[in-house]
């Protein structure tokens, strides 16, 4: 199969080959190299799909997980793995067996695996590559293999989408614009589109990155056995907000204030609540939000991983003392932050830093910030290189004990 990466983009549109001039006016663009985060945010995010070839260094591609490790993954209790036939598009979950994977030879199959980050670092290493992307929204690692012919037909995603080809070749059909009322086919285990997918097409091989946000319609189809990871970034329902945070207000009294009907008067008396009183009922509500502490909530939902393993991950079986700690840091030990683990920085209006992770936070004040930005660069940082780690030993060990940080291994 050809990689269409040689030489100047081109576009499939119903089996014609299309010159770079149309690109101009198709919703998918055709991008050098993946876009900064001014652009990326100015140009693509929510607007308009993209796609990148060879956008991943080799280095990372080849640490990817491979099929056979997926297929092992897919057996064990803690994935969240899915089986789809092409034949029926009946879906089967995991955990799966040897047996299930050979009966599924007889037609074309797909296995779906999600949270992949979590347990396969190398694989977490691709997000790195998005950096430019809000990494703070991200969901997780999806990895789907796929055998010729698979796929899992036309479809739209309620979340921002990233598709990284890995192995082997697939042929992609993206809308050109969001789906409104979308339609789907009637008794199913699958959401497919009663319609097919009217769009650009192209194809991709391995390193190439299509972009697809929220609701545009896409179908993939394997050309050749083929692994794809979709890196997503979703995010909450208000309903989901509102209920998380009412959990929390709940777990602490002294934020959660009852209403005493203040402001009342005979207009609210009876049944009848008056156009004041629900002004007042609506302004109670918005004051709980204009809070420091609905901030500093906020940094921690939105480090809540969905992979039930590492959401009850807590402090580590040993934990080390600051004395021990700071003696791995003196005997230069790199400390480096896993691409897997999700941070969330937002400013306290008091001054200084909520650091989430894990639904946690941690203080940061101004003088640790630059050794915590540091860390969120995600490569290994030594007392040679910032000595200033010492000076935040009682943090940076809280953050270990947590499993926010790893040291790496001893500088040589």
């Amino acid at each position: 199969m050809q990689n269409l990466g040689a030489g100047p983009a081109h576009v499939i549109t119903s089996g014609i080959f299309l010159a770079p001039d149309f690109l101009m006016s198709s919703s998918l663009a055709i991008l050098d190299a993946l876009p900064s985060s001014a652009d990326f945010y100015a140009h693509y995010w929510n607007k308009r799909p993209f796609l990148v070839r060879d956008a991943i260094d080799d280095a990372v591609m080849d640490g990817l997980i491979a099929p056979e490790e997926l297929a092992g993954l897919s057996m064990e209790e803690t994935a969240r793995a899915r089986m789809v036939s092409q034949e029926d598009w009946t879906c089967q979950f995991g955990p799966f067996t040897d047996e299930d994977f050979n009966n599924a030879r007889k037609s074309p199959w797909s296995l779906l695996v999600q949270n992949v980050e979590q347990f396969h670092p190398d694989t977490a290493t691709l997000l790195r590559a998005f950096n430019f992307a809000p990494r703070w929204l991200m969901d997780d690692i999806m990895v789907s293999f796929s055998t010729t012919g698979g796929g899992i037909g036309g479809h739209v995603d309620s979340y921002h989408v990233f598709l990284v080809q890995g192995q082997g070749t697939r042929r992609w059909t993206i809308g050109h614009e969001p789906v409104i009322d979308e339609e789907y086919i009637d008794g199913l285990d699958l959401k497919i589109l009663k319609e097919p997918v009217v769009g650009n097409t192209v194809e991709v091989a391995s390193g190439d990155v299509l972009y697809v946000p929220p609701h545009f319609a896409h179908e993939g189809t394997t050309l050749e056995d083929a692994l794809t990871f979709s890196v997503g970034f979703l995010g909450p329902k208000l309903s989901e907000l509102y209920d998380a945070y009412g959990l929390h207000l709940a777990a602490h009294d002294a934020l959660d204030y009852r209403y005493a009907g203040e402001g009342l008067s005979a207009d609210s008396s009876g049944f009848a609540l008056s156009n004041d009183a629900v002004d007042t009922l609506r302004d109670y509500l918005s004051r709980s939000l204009r809070t420091p502490a609905f901030s500093e909530w906020l940094a921690s939902f939105f480090t809540g991983s969905t992979s039930e393993e590492a959401a009850e991950d807590g402090e580590r079986e040993d934990p080390l003392s600051v004395r021990d700690f700071s003696e791995y840091l003196r005997d230069q030990a790199g400390l480096i932050k896993p691409a897997y683990v999700k941070f969330a920085l937002i400013p306290s209006r008091d001054g200084g830093y909520s650091l989430g992770f894990n639904r946690r936070t941690f203080d940061v004040n101004d003088a640790a910030l630059t050794v915590i930005l540091s860390l969120m660069k995600e490569d290994a940082v030594t007392t040679n290189d910032m000595p200033s780690l010492l000076d935040h030993l009682d943090l940076l060990c809280m953050l270990y004990n947590h499993q926010a940080l790893e040291f790496s291994e001893l500088a040589t």
